[in-house]
């Protein structure tokens, strides 16, 4: 159960510039996207990976191929990395959700492992399907390293389930486009090496126009 874990999140998308909640929705990389995809790319090839796994979501899938042909390695789709589904809310400004779900949205933002997006998930769901994704990929291999693409919420709330902290704190956590982070497994449990590490972004331009930020 040794194993190392490699999570990042996919490169900027169109909705990422225009302020839209993308959720199950999907957006493609921006040129921006690809070019930071390219960046991790050439930097992650200095580190061991044996395996890498992508959110079934197009801008993960399209972040990881990027990442996989770099280092020759097949890309595995999953769901189980998927972003969480905000319903409703999906292809939504900011402006248009606080005007038209106000209460919803003030949970959100003030208690958001309380929230109930119409049609959309929580936040503990999305914990129960990542903690039971990487208790399978623990029971699967052992001291192997493991680069998962997935998505902003995904990566907070799998980082907070690293360090044992409620999904309250999910605002504590920034995951910017293609921000890698480091998470290996010990004897006693899983411990963060590396948290929102860009330092492979050459111009790095951050976006905080977003209804997670």
């Amino acid at each position: 159960m040794a194993n190392t874990f490699y999570i990042v999140r996919h490169g900027q998308t169109n909705w990422n510039i225009l302020g839209k909640t993308q959720g199950h929705g999907n957006s493609d990389l921006t040129a921006k996207g690809i070019e930071q995809a390219t960046e991790l790319a050439e930097s992650i090839v200095n580190y061991p990976i044996d395996y890498i796994y992508s959110s079934d979501l197009g801008r993960a899938v399209q972040t990881a191929q990027i990442l996989g042909d770099k280092s020759n390695i097949k890309v595995k789709e999953t769901e189980a990395l998927r972003e969480m589904g905000f319903g409703e809310w999906e292809g939504l400004l900011i402006d248009e959700i606080k005007a038209n779900y106000a209460n919803v949205y003030a949970t959100w933002r003030n208690e958001p492992h309380l929230a109930q997006i119409p049609g959309g998930e929580t936040l503990h769901l999305i914990k129960d399907r990542v903690d039971s994704f990487i208790q399978s990929l623990n029971e699967k291999y052992d001291d192997k390293h493991i680069l998962l693409v997935t998505h902003s919420v995904t990566v907070r709330v799998m980082l907070l389930a690293f360090l044992n902290s409620g999904m309250e704190n999910i605002y504590r956590i920034k995951q910017d486009n293609t921000a890698l982070n480091i998470v290996e497994y010990r004897d006693y449990g899983p411990v963060v090496i590396k948290m929102n590490d860009t330092s492979h972004i050459k111009d790095n331009q951050k976006i905080n126009n977003s209804a997670l930020e």
